[in-house]
């Protein structure tokens, strides 16, 4: 009884820390900044590439925005 009692909080804690970790995860790595950031920051990155990227990026955030 006492390990069903437990299984429930266990359960929602493990959910919200894979929530959390996840949304850590989309803000550091996934966004939109952080893609331009750490293509600007390549060593082997041409400007031409890093402008183009920018500008595709910038543009799928207007896009979103509509």
């Amino acid at each position: 009884m006492l390990l069903l009692a437990l299984s429930i909080p266990v359960t929602l804690m493990l959910l919200s820390g894979v929530l959390f970790l996840s949304s850590v995860a989309e803000q550091r790595f996934l966004s939109p900044r952080a893609v331009v950031l750490s293509t600007v920051r390549a060593r082997r990155s041409t400007p031409e590439y890093t402008e183009a990227l920018v500008a595709k990026q910038f543009e799928e955030l207007l896009n979103r925005s509509r």
